[in-house]
Order: structure tokens, then sequence, then C-alpha cells
């Protein structure tokens, strides 16, 4: 080792590319709940377009200089890609995970203009009515408190402002008891529900991933409106809800 490169390792000055490197050791050890699905060498390519595809269809709903919230965040790629669909929104994510958070933060936010701050969707660190649009995908099953996440969401959610929200569709059905991460599931009707009773549920959607898991019911990949037909073939439900005056 020459003498500037011991110099740096004695300061602990750290390149970019000891960042990345860090990073990428982080996502590979956390690969069973924390992903980028912008890393398909890293991660399989179906489940990332799968992920992906999700933010593409809220990004139907965004309108020029909106102001947005994506809660929970995760690594950042989604914000990332509605940032990228319509340069002019402002757009926040939060997420309760210190590293993903960290993450987001070093591969998205700097370079793109978006926040993304440690912090919890029962506590959201903003006031009343202040975003058009709140994206939370795969987030109500992981909380205890599903109803408390809710009213937070449209807290802060401006009147007719909407909230799209995904999660799976009853896959603990298809196992021997919940998943490992979630704290429950939800079938077409029990997340119609529940959220009916805060908002208005204006659209709900399957979303399959074309891919071999039981989960997809043998579905071709793609996002298509939910009917009393086809309600449980979904591998995922994406719903459109909106804040009532």
């Amino acid at each position: 080792m020459n003498f500037f490169k011991k110099l740096f390792r004695k300061y602990e000055i750290i390149s970019d590319d000891d960042d990345d490197n860090k990073y990428i050791k982080w996502l590979k050890k956390n690969a069973g709940e924390r992903m980028d699905a912008n890393r398909k060498d890293l991660f399989k390519p179906d489940r990332c377009d799968f992920h992906l595809d999700r933010y593409n269809f809220a990004s139907n709903y965004v309108k020029s200089d909106m102001i947005l919230l994506d809660v929970a965040s995760g690594t950042g790629y989604g914000s990332n890609l509605l940032k990228s669909k319509e340069k002019s929104i402002s757009i926040v994510g939060v997420e309760i995970d210190k590293n993903a958070c960290e993450y987001a933060n070093h591969t998205y936010g700097e370079k793109n203009n978006i926040k993304y701050l440690e912090g919890s969707i029962l506590e959201l660190p903003f006031e009343d009515n202040h975003f058009d649009i709140v994206t939370s995908f795969e987030t109500i099953e992981h909380v205890e408190d599903d109803r408390g996440q809710i009213k937070e969401v449209l807290r802060v959610l401006k009147p007719n402002g909407l909230y799209i929200v995904s999660t799976p569709n009853a896959w603990s059905d298809h196992l021997f008891g919940k998943t490992k991460y979630h704290v429950r599931d939800y079938n077409y009707e029990q997340i119609t529900n529940l959220l009916s009773e805060y908002c208005s549920v204006l659209e709900c959607h399957n979303q399959n991933s074309g891919s071999i898991t039981p989960f997809n019911h043998k579905q071709k990949k793609g996002i298509v409106k939910t009917s009393d037909e086809n309600k449980k073939l979904a591998e995922c439900f994406i719903l459109v809800c909106q804040k009532l005056k």
C-alpha cells in the first residue's frame, strides 16, 4: 500500500467506490426484506419489474408541480422513478429503516433533488393537508396499527388528494401462516372495506408478476382492473383512494 493509501486509511477518508461497495454489501445481506429494483444485476429482473411497474402505474396520476410523499420509500427507487417521469414535482420519501434511508439519499437523493427522511408512517413529520398524492406500496401489511397509518396518511393529504396503496392478496393462504415480515394479510374484501371506512376507494387493480410463484395464480404479467371474477387471482392489489373533503 503506497503512502497516500495509508494516509487515507489512517484518517478514514472513504471514496465513492468504497461507499458503493458498502451499500451493495448491505443490499445483499438484507435481500430478504430490502431491494433496489433498479439493480437488476443484484436482484431477479422479474421481481424488479414487479416493483417498478406499480410506480409506473402511479405516475399516471401525477401532474406537474404536484407535491408527493412516498412512504415507506425503502431504498428510494420508486420516488426516483416518479421524479424522472415529471421533473417539476416535489417529492419526499419517508422510511423507518435508517440504513435504507441512508442508501436512498446516497443513491438517489442528492443528484435528483429528492429528500429521504427517517421516520414512521404513524407519525409523519408534516403539516396537515400538505400533499397532493401519497404512495404507500407494500406497507400496510407490515404495520400493526393499520387504521392508525391510514388516518395519518389522510391527515397529510390535501382534500381530494390521492392515496395510492398496494398490498399482497392473502399470501398467507399459500403458506403455513403469515409471511415472515407481515403482521397480517388482506383479501379483496378486507382491504377495500378497511380503506372505505376512511376514504373513497376510486379504483382497485390486480397486479401480477407473471412468475411461477403460487401467489401469481398462473396469471400473465400486468395490471388490470379488479372484478368479482378475477379478484382471487391477484398477486397484489393496487388501490387508488381519495381523501374526502
